[in-house]
């Protein structure tokens, strides 16, 4: 992916999003360097993820742990075996999928991002760090609540299920998510120079970034690798 404010896809740079995201503003000037994100620049990359079906999950027998599995076939599941018996031994799996790309929510207080399925809602803390040359995220899982759009009944008989999911969540879907997002993007800075002392400020909308340069080449250095480029 290339650095222009938002995640795109190379082989179709145009699918993107709208951006409606508020415009940031900078106040403070005691860095040498601001870098100010929005809302628009995280959806834009959870819609590239949606789009490529990262936010998709299929486990099976093999990857489900055995305490989930007899939950699930002694409650969920168990008005159905009873209807037929033979069913108690039939391989089982479970596939999880959101149905519309992640959206991003940014506040003084931090940042949540939230993922919508037909039966299930999941809310992650998503914390913004700079890395060297590299802008990472890394996410927790804030909330996790599984429903029925059937009926309040169902709902009722599924709440057994939200804290196994949410710990099989925890333990095999968020790690794969920070596996791809703690490589974070490249800021497009020269070689020969690096951010140090840096901080992050989280505001209505927006987040801001700030640094100070730290030059390991003389400017006459990178002026000339940068000529014979």
């Amino acid at each position: 992916m290339h650095f222009r404010g938002m995640f795109f896809d190379l082989l179709d740079p145009n699918n993107t999003l709208e951006n409606l995201a508020v415009e940031p503003v900078i106040k403070d000037y005691d860095r040498m360097v601001y870098l100010a994100l929005s809302e628009f620049f995280f959806d834009s990359g959870m819609f590239s993820y949606y789009k490529a079906g990262a936010f998709q999950t299929h486990i099976v027998n093999e990857k489900m742990s055995r305490d989930m599995e007899m939950l699930l076939r002694t409650t969920y599941f168990g008005v159905i075996m009873m209807l037929n018996p033979a069913l108690a031994d039939a391989p089982l799996s479970l596939q999880i999928a959101v149905n519309s790309p992640p959206k991003t929510t940014i506040r003084t207080t931090g940042a949540t991002v939230v993922m919508t399925a037909i039966v299930k809602e999941t809310k992650f803390n998503a914390k913004v760090s700079m890395k060297g040359k590299r802008l990472a995220i890394h996410a927790d899982l804030r909330r996790f609540k599984i429903f029925s759009n059937q009926s309040a009944l169902e709902s009722l008989a599924l709440i057994p299920l939200q804290a196994p999911l949410k710990t099989m969540l925890q333990m095999s879907v968020v790690p794969l998510i920070n596996n791809w997002t703690k490589k974070g993007v490249r800021i497009p800075l020269a070689d020969g120079m690096d951010f140090i002392e840096e901080v992050v400020e989280y505001h209505n909308g927006f987040i801001v970034i700030g640094a100070n340069l730290h030059f390991t080449k003389g400017l006459r250095e990178m002026m000339e690798g940068t000529s014979q480029e």
